[in-house]
């Protein structure tokens, strides 16, 4: 893998390989093609027709000629507005424009040529739309537009403005999560120039892109091609600008400010301090048509007030410096091959960052990530009929720093509040540097090679097959320690005081000691799970009505964990089927349908958990130690005793009891205490393979022109996922002991255990775009959807999570009450994304236009959920440690729902052109609003998370008079107010994040040419 120094040989060599290349064609992934078929004007096919297609993005020309049948392909094209003209001696030339999106293969209405006594030319409608016309439901979202938008120009920003996606509750305004078609946000496949950008813990995308050097965004959401792998989600494809033959740059600075946004109530004082953000590009050629180059660059540095996440709302300021580059290259010896590589890197400095719901100032951290990227590609067209790829990429993400930066035993404990997820006292993981604290590493590798043929028959239409190989490596290296002194105390809960000063409240039964023990820290190694993939998909064109597309791809996994240990050793394959009809044969109507297998890649986190090298074991004890902090002297004077003071106490218990200091310490005088133990590789085992998840769809739908001016799209999607992450635990798998034979204890198999678990949805996925005039443009997209199951599969500071569902010690759970069925936290039933742009002035000299776009979204659902002790009432069957803690639902799981939301945003774009040099310059100007009415719904409350703000005999802190009474969860119905009860704030917003982004203004100004 690439390895970041002040002086890497490696890098730089390949950068300089980068510029002394060419930047045209793109990677495999963000390529187009161009099929169609020519005809005279009695509609019978006309071969030896000479198509031409040239455009900005591709070096060159791209000439081909129609066979026998009238058909013909053009393949291998860079995303862009190609210039397409047909000629045929005797025949008047056509030109078409036609724009050819990133990954698609694009079908052209049969173009009809005329006899013509004398040369001419006949210039016909453009096909320009970037709604897909195919079985694909995809949308394009080409950056001229983004730019236009009162909108971020993100990967993110731009995959919201297609149907199916939106973000779900578990991200943030800083770190937004998405969804795409109702599956898990770690299960989207991110893309950039053919390289995956998924991090590999939670899946998101990496920003390794420069804003104004994106090009364009394709988002697909269903019926998607079998060339596409590892995701049951959707696939985000962006590709960034190349060079071109005249030299064309720009410079941007955005300015922000944090005076300059709204507020909530649960504001801090906004700091007037303008920041900037400073963009740049510039490419061009070294040889005209065979070699490009391209380069950008990105710095900011910002700070911003923010609030601790919860309860107490300290304010603070967050500074981030961050510097971005991205070099790219293409060489093309002549029009059938071309070169193409690129090198992306960022250097970010986080100062302040606060890791999950942190309540105080002690736990925030200042850390470095590092990230690079780059790729190099091959495209040849070594035949009329066959063409291939073949591509080589890795990437690079580090985190520096993260964590604690003591070691100490009282300071460098996390102290955590039982029944919610709050945490304060010190920074989560460590950040004390190698070598007990190395840093994380979460990197890829891919390599592939694609192959094409184009077959067109007389009979039976044309075939367009695409088929290759693919094998894809997830890396990631931890010595994941949870906290700087491997210790993290559950309180039962804090009290607070009128400076904010947290104090722990320590009740004996009620409070644990986890004790996060790092077992072979010499075997350590990066874990690897590789998947190597076969694909075949062939699109047949049976006659100018009926497409169809018949697919599959097989998928082998191959993973190793961090210990070298095979756990992922198991294979799918996944048909891709459908049919596209075209009712009459000439684009105004097409009927679309199909059925596909979507397998996801393995979620790193799940099948490392049996790992025995430098892996993280639990020890849970129950403390039984003196009460702190529970008397009227600290719950009502505050006269408390410190956490500090509160950890010294629990830890002189703690020890005198036989607690552990070291993994391979005596456990035997422990045992008593224990409430739970994992040791990796021992107790938790893969017993046979972790598989992937996997998701079937079924879709159907239609595309309509509307005139000559615009286009609707309608897709049904449904989808049912299985095969989801669990652990089982049960009787009849037996024990095991520890090496030294001191203890027994419970084994625990990981894998994938569906029973019971569901997760399914069903989507309505809308889109249209309209010009009514050169001036004026509406487009929008609109969803419908519900999703339903027992399975949210993820939380916001884990990502990808395990399911204990009814194998996990399942005498101890109802389904009725541990895993209902409902409205998952990801459900949203209703949105809406519409926006128009209106040109009030272009001339000459001077341009104006304005944008407006308007959102609307349903709130998301929640329960009322808490973990309760059923142990007592329970037999025990022959477990060695109970889990005293099972999630209890007490209402239905989507019994509440958040806000709906509104927004109206707008942003006016003026610009002023001239002449000079023989070259087009343009100064520009944008400022932009966002959510113009200040409206403050909320999207976030105490209680949306399944492990909520509820009172129960577990918790001294509960609202019940007297204190919640124990209940009988196999026979009792628990009564509010006496079994449990909502905590204080239960539907409340804890933090300005948890209200909508608040109205936002925002200024760029630059310069083009």
């Amino acid at each position: 893998m690439l390895r970041r120094t002040a002086w890497n040989p490696r890098i730089w060599a390949f950068a300089l390989i980068v510029l002394l290349l060419p930047a045209g064609a793109t990677a495999q992934v963000a390529n187009g093609e161009l099929t169609g078929r020519v005809q005279d004007e009695s509609g019978a096919p006309l071969p030896g027709v000479t198509l031409t297609a040239t455009s900005p993005n591709l070096q060159g020309s791209r000439v081909v000629v129609s066979d026998s049948n009238g058909n013909y392909k053009i393949p291998l094209l860079p995303a862009g507005i190609y210039s397409v003209a047909y000629g045929l001696e005797g025949f008047a030339t056509v030109v078409r424009e036609i724009n050819i999106n990133a990954g698609q293969s694009t079908r052209s209405d049969p173009v009809t040529m005329q006899l013509s006594a004398v040369s001419e030319e006949i210039v016909v409608t453009g096909e320009l739309e970037t709604i897909s016309k195919g079985i694909t439901g995809a949308a394009t979202v080409e950056q001229v537009e983004v730019e236009e938008l009162p909108v971020r120009r993100t990967l993110r920003e731009a995959a919201m403005l297609a149907p199916g996606v939106h973000t779900t509750p578990l991200g943030t305004e800083e770190a937004p999560r998405v969804t795409i078609s109702g599956a898990m946000s770690f299960e989207n496949l991110f893309v950039m120039n053919g390289v995956v950008m998924n991090e590999n813990l939670r899946g998101q995308a990496f920003d390794l892109f420069i804003e104004d050097a994106i090009q364009e965004t394709t988002v697909s959401a269903s019926g998607i091609s079998a060339e596409y792998g590892r995701f049951t989600g959707g696939v985000v494809n962006a590709i960034s600008k190349s060079g071109g033959n005249q030299f064309e740059g720009s410079v941007r600075v955005n300015l922000e400010n944090d005076d300059w946004r709204g507020s909530n109530e649960l504001s801090p004082d906004r700091k007037d301090d303008i920041t900037d953000t400073l963009e740049a590009t510039f490419g061009g050629y070294i040889v005209k048509d065979h070699a490009w180059f391209f380069g950008a660059g990105r710095d900011t540095e910002t700070s911003e007030a923010q609030t601790t996440r919860a309860v107490t709302n300290i304010p603070f300021d967050r500074n981030d410096t961050e510097e971005r580059i991205e070099f790219k290259a293409t060489v093309s010896p002549n029009s059938n091959h071309s070169f193409v590589g690129s090198y992306f890197e960022i250097d970010e400095t986080q100062n302040n960052q606060g890791s999950f719901t942190f309540l105080d100032l002690a736990s925030l951290n200042n850390r470095t990530l590092p990230q690079e990227m780059a790729v190099l590609n091959y495209t040849g067209i070594l035949t009329s009929e066959f063409f291939v790829e073949a591509q080589y990429s890795e990437r690079e993400f580090l985190f520096e720093g993260s964590g604690s930066k003591t070691t100490d035993l009282l300071e460098g404990t996390l102290m955590r509040r039982n029944g919610t997820s709050h945490r304060w006292h010190s920074p989560t993981f460590c950040g004390a540097g190698p070598p007990r604290c190395p840093p994380e590493e979460r990197s890829n590798e891919n390599s592939l090679i694609k192959g094409s043929y184009f077959l067109s028959t007389a009979k039976a239409g044309t075939h367009d097959l695409v088929f290759g190989f693919d094998t894809f490596d997830d890396i990631r290296f931890a010595i994941n320690r949870q906290t700087g002194s491997d210790y993290t105390v559950w309180a039962d809960d804090i009290v607070v005081d009128d400076n904010n000063n947290i104090f722990s409240v320590l009740v004996p039964g009620a409070t644990e000691i986890g004790y996060w023990a790092v077992f072979n820290e010499d075997l350590a190694r990066p874990n690897n799970f590789t998947t190597n993939s076969l694909y075949i998909n062939d699109t047949w064109q049976v006659n100018d009505k009926l497409s169809l597309n018949l697919g599959v791809r097989y998928d082998e996994n191959d993973g190793q964990n961090g210990a070298g240990v095979t756990v992922a050793d198991d294979s799918k394959i996944s048909p891709r089927l459908g049919f596209s009809y075209d009712v009459k044969g000439d684009g105004d109507l097409t009927l679309h349908g199909g059925f596909a297998t979507y397998v996801a890649g393995i979620a790193n986190s799940q099948a490392d958990q049996s790992s025995s090298g430098g892996a993280i074991g639990l020890f849970n004890s129950v403390y039984n130690g003196p009460a702190v902090n529970t008397g009227d002297d600290c719950l009502v004077n505050f006269n408390c005793v410190s956490t500090n003071d509160a950890l010294a106490i629990l830890f002189d218990w703690y020890f005198a009891n036989g607690g552990l200091a070291t993994p391979d310490g005596d456990i035997s005088a422990l045992v008593p205490l224990l409430l739970s133990i994992s040791i990796p590789g021992l107790n938790t085992v893969v017993p046979d393979t972790v598989k992937s998840p996997s998701v079937d769809e079924i879709s159907f739908g239609f595309n309509k022109r509307l005139g000559t001016k615009g286009l609707v799209r309608a897709d049904l999607v449904y989808r049912e996922w299985e095969d989801f992450y669990a652990n089982r635990t049960s009787v009849d798998l037996g024990t095991v002991t520890d090496p030294d034979g001191l203890v027994e204890l419970d084994l625990t198999h990981v894998g994938n255990f569906d029973d019971g678990l569901s997760r399914e949805y069903i989507g309505l996925h809308t889109q249209f775009r309209y010009r009514f005039s050169d001036r004026f443009e509406l487009a929008g997209n609109y969803a419908w959807s519900e999703l339903e199951g027992n399975v949210n599969g993820e939380t916001s500071g884990s990502g990808p999570v395990s399911t204990n569902g009814l194998q996990f010690q399942s005498e101890y759970i109802e389904a009725r009450w541990h895993l209902p069925e409902g409205k998952l936290l990801d459900d949203q039933t209703h949105r809406l994304r519409v926006w128009g742009i209106y040109d009030i002035l272009d001339t000459e000299r001077h341009s104006l236009n304005v944008s407006l776009l308007q959102n609307f979204s349903s709130g998301t659902p929640y329960g009322a959920g808490e973990d309760i002790d059923p142990t007592p009432f329970v037999t025990n069957p022959g477990y060695v440690t109970l889990d005293n803690s099972r999630q209890y639902f007490f209402t239905a799981r989507d019994a509440f729902r958040t806000d709906d939301i509104m927004s109206t945003d707008i942003a006016f774009n003026y610009a002023f052109h001239w002449q000079a040099f023989g070259r087009d310059l343009e100064v520009f100007v944008q400022p932009e609003v966002t959510n113009i009415f200040n409206e403050d719904g909320v999207i976030d409350v105490l209680g949306r998370t399944d492990s909520s703000g509820v009172g129960t005999a577990r918790r001294v802190s509960s609202a019940c008079p007297g204190g919640c009474q124990l209940f009988n969860p196999f026979t009792d119905t628990p009564v509010e107010g006496v079994h449990y009860a909502l905590r204080n704030g239960f539907h409340d917003p804890q933090n300005e994040n948890d209200f909508q982004p608040p109205r936002v203004f925002r200024v760029s100004v630059g310069f083009r040419f």
